[in-house]
């Protein structure tokens, strides 16, 4: 059952997947260029480890009724992924930075407090609301998100040294409940339109989905499939979809390669390809 004491557990598991997996990496390989574009694979186990503590502090605070932000971070909802990426990328490689040769270890110490944190957690604290610098986010979304941020964190380093690397299916319906809570956070403002733009995503799979995402002045946001009539539709299966809106799959050569098909109007589609550049 997908449940967040579930997730809990499964996000133990993949930690130490990624962990063993790092434990064979040769020292070249560390400095190696992530699919994450901004960092090496070194810098991408300094963010896993800085957003670790980073949810336990929140956490921790947001169970104690204080969701205030953190020193240093801007109100909540205030910023989304294009304008706070700076700032994470800043605290990210730093935090690799100080932590030198204990990177790994430092990896594996956090993840395991961060599962014993969130094991004392009973069913009451699941809707706790805690900080985040996209808004006041409920305990059972910071598992999702730290559950889709240690797999896909885990893509981007195994896929530049292995290029059969997949996302795990069993992270999926932790991914579309990030995207469905957070689709602003990922969403990056480009040309806008006078009028909104409708785009329908037809996902099929182990984990499927139907889902209008509207992008309508300098914003995104999901909305159930009705009547309306979309401005174009795209279908693919899961894991392509989330690795679009996670900005690690170009639309136009998933397209090519028949990864994902669309229908409508052609004109709008340069402009989704560019609206989810990662997050």
């Amino acid at each position: 059952m997908d449940t967040p004491a579930n997730r809990v557990k499964l996000v133990q598991a993949e930690s130490a997947q990624l962990a063993h997996y790092l434990h064979a990496l040769s020292p070249d390989a560390w400095r190696r260029p992530s699919a994450c574009h901004r960092w090496e694979v070194r810098d991408v186990i300094g963010h896993l480890i800085w957003g670790a503590e980073l949810y336990m502090s929140v956490i921790s605070r947001g169970l104690q009724g204080n969701v205030t932000p953190l020193e240093g971070f801007p109100p909540a909802g205030t910023v989304n992924a294009a304008s706070a990426s700076p700032l994470l990328d800043q605290l990210s490689v730093a935090r690799r930075e100080s932590l030198g040769d204990q990177l790994l270890a430092t990896f594996t110490a956090t993840s395991d407090q961060w599962h014993q944190v969130l094991a004392r957690c009973g069913p009451q604290a699941w809707e706790t609301l805690c900080y985040h610098p996209a808004g006041l986010l409920p305990v059972r979304t910071f598992v999702a998100l730290r559950l889709t941020e240690v797999v896909m964190h885990g893509w981007d380093i195994r896929s530049r040294l292995a290029p059969d690397a997949h996302l795990s299916p069993e992270s999926f319906p932790a991914f579309f409940e990030v995207i469905a809570a957070a689709i602003g956070w990922a969403f990056w403002p480009g040309v806008q339109r006078a009028a909104p733009a409708r785009y329908r995503f037809e996902v099929t799979g182990s984990v499927a989905l139907r889902t209008d995402i509207v992008v309508e002045g300098g914003q995104a946001r999901l909305e159930p499939v009705d009547a309306t009539q979309a401005d174009v539709t795209f279908c693919c299966a899961t894991e392509p979809f989330i690795l679009l809106l996670y900005g690690r799959l170009s639309l136009p050569e998933a397209m090519a390669a028949g990864r994902i098909t669309a229908e409508g109007d052609a004109g709008l589609i340069p402009a989704f390809a560019q609206s989810f550049r990662g997050v």
